[in-house]
């Protein structure tokens, strides 16, 4: 009996031993996400905390405060005494400028890299999802901390908010201490991290302070590390409205709904019509061109220039020109340290990730393509509408937006070679986007189509999963680890709202799959088209079938894949 005692002892110290052994093991399972979020998600206050609290930005009352009917006022009146002062673009700056002034001194920053107002901060969200309302859920914790809610539960999910003002290096700090909280909150030894937009920047100059070794996974969705060329542009005073870049950009945002739709349709026909083009948006470009010394002296470089986080979205190839253009007496010591600190950390953004990455992070990055820039140049890089890819992407090989690399060289796979030759395969098959020559070609995925940060607009739209499950990662994945159902390219199909995975290897037109673009293909195409031959079942076969890409075979795609043939632009058949 004594023995049989000492046994079961045994077995049960060995049992709880056992039960000790495991349970961190499924605490592991349950790691708690954070949401870095992006530029101007987080709202700024003013007088946080008193009765005089008000949201400075996004202005609260905007459509209530004057300003609005204030601006039209000022654009009427400036835009008639343009006419009677023959064509003099001051007195029109003279009145609308001062109300963009008024809009903007709340949030404005000294040239010295110190706000003007130190009573405006960010909103703070430290309670996790389950603690704040439908409507706030919806609007703090994005997408991706919804679907993560629901895959696991809504006390593991955090927002982290920071003032998009300051240097992401100040933000990394503030980020730091909030990983620690939540790391002590929740009794979790690592966080998940999906960093958004600006928030990628904030999380990068993290990783440069304090390494990788608290987190888990890590995934920059739509990031801005490396900055966009609307800041680039814009700080270096390479400003100019294009009709065509404009035009485009309004055929990206008629897809968001019926009513932006309706206005891209009406917009675009204006903007391309001979008498608007030659006439009206002449005289938009020569007002831009009248006022931009004012736009600068008055209002950039006085109030935005002198703001650390918006440096960080300067791209490091626009960075001596934009510190040239805006200061050409020479920057403050005091901004130059703090925008020259980061500028170092963006630059040297693959060493740091590498060392994160041996601490234990593992990492990964989806960005969209296939979108106009937002105009505010003559630019046709293919972005986001707010990030250019090859920012965002970290160094891809990109096609102009509209073009592809067989309109450079035409003859699909045998005309454009990978630039980087590293073994494997890294071309999009619509020949847009070339992965290899990434910081991170293994790690990158891209979702054609896809708007910034608009992953989840659509209930069901598939273009959270791929991020739910680099969230997920146990190991490092890499564009081959699922390439069923996650491959580094996939299609956002705009008409029918699902988002595809692309395998194939060749380019887009290539139906017959000789990794050639001839007339041999659009006799195919037509043929299918026609009902003379059966249209492939395969879903990645069609989508090579479907050259100009609205969800259909039909005989527009011959026309198509026929001009690719002739080496004709297909510019006038959109």
């Amino acid at each position: 009996m004594k023995a049989f005692k000492k046994v079961l002892c045994i077995t049960l110290a060995l049992m709880l031993a056992g039960l000790a052994l495991m349970a961190p093991v499924a605490a592991a399972t349950d790691v708690p996400l954070i949401v870095v979020q992006g530029f101007a998600a987080i709202p700024l206050v003013k007088n946080a905390g008193t009765e005089q609290e008000l949201q400075v930005f996004p202005p609260e009352n905007l459509a209530t405060d004057g300003n609005v009917a204030k601006l039209t006022t000022a654009l009427i009146t400036g835009f008639i005494e343009y006419g009677a002062n023959g064509a003099n673009w001051d007195s029109f700056g003279k009145r609308v400028l001062p109300i963009v002034k008024d809009m903007l001194a709340d949030v404005a920053y000294n040239t010295d890299g110190t706000p003007v107002n130190d009573n405006v901060t960010h909103e703070t969200y430290d309670e996790p999802m389950s603690s704040y309302t439908e409507e706030e859920k919806k609007a703090i914790f994005t997408a991706f901390g919804l679907k993560y809610a629901e895959q696991y539960n809504e006390d593991l999910v955090y927002a982290f908010g920071y003032d998009w003002r300051q240097s992401p290096i100040d933000c990394a700090d503030q980020l730091n201490d909030f990983i620690s909280y939540v790391k002590a909150r929740t009794g979790s030894n690592k966080v998940n991290v999906v960093a958004i937009s600006q928030g990628s920047a904030v999380t990068l100059a993290y990783l440069a302070q304090y390494g990788g070794s608290d987190i888990n996974n890590l995934v920059f969705a739509s990031p801005a590390w490396q900055g966009t060329s609307l800041a680039g542009d814009a700080f270096t005073g390479n400003i100019d409205i294009d009709v065509y870049a404009f035009e485009n950009f309004m055929v990206g945002m008629s897809d968001g709904s019926a009513t932006t739709h309706i206005m891209a349709v009406i917009l675009s026909s204006f903007a391309t019509s001979e008498e608007f083009t030659e006439e009206w948006f002449l005289i938009l470009e020569k007002a831009i061109e009248g006022m931009e010394p004012r736009i600068y002296s008055d209002i950039i470089v006085p109030m935005l220039a002198g703001m650390p986080g918006l440096w960080s979205l300067v791209p490091a190839d626009y960075y001596e020109d934009a510190k040239t253009f805006l200061f050409p007496d020479g920057v403050d010591s005091d901004l130059l340290a703090k925008i020259d600190d980061y500028n170092k950390i963006q630059t040297d953004a693959k060493r740091i990730i590498e060392e994160a990455e041996k601490a234990g992070m593992k990492f990964a990055i989806v960005c969209g393509y296939n979108r106009q820039i937002a105009p505010i140049n003559d630019n046709l890089n293919t972005s986001d509408m707010v990030v250019d890819t090859k920012y965002a992407s970290g160094g891809a090989t990109c096609a102009d937006y509209l073009t592809a690399f067989s309109d450079w060289d035409f003859g699909g796979k045998g005309a454009y070679k990978q630039a980087n030759p590293d073994g494997h395969y890294h071309i999009s098959w619509d020949y847009k986007v070339d992965a290899s020559t990434c910081m991170f070609p293994e790690q990158t995925w891209f979702i054609k189509n896809l708007q910034h940060v608009a992953y989840g607009t659509y209930e069901g739209d598939g273009t959270c999963d791929i991020v739910m499950w680099l969230l997920s990662m146990k190991k490092q994945h890499t564009v081959f680890t699922d390439k069923e159902n996650y491959p580094q390219f996939s299609l956002y199909n705009t008409y029918k709202r699902f988002t595809k995975g692309i395998n194939m290897d060749t380019c887009l037109g290539d139906v017959n799959h000789d990794y050639l673009i001839t007339t041999a293909d659009a006799r195919l195409a037509l043929k299918m088209a026609a009902g003379l031959k059966d249209i492939p079942e395969d879903e990645d076969k069609r989508i090579i079938i479907d050259a100009n890409e609205d969800g259909e075979i039909s005989t527009d795609d011959a026309r198509f894949i026929l001009c690719w043939a002739a080496g004709i632009s297909t510019d006038e058949l959109y």
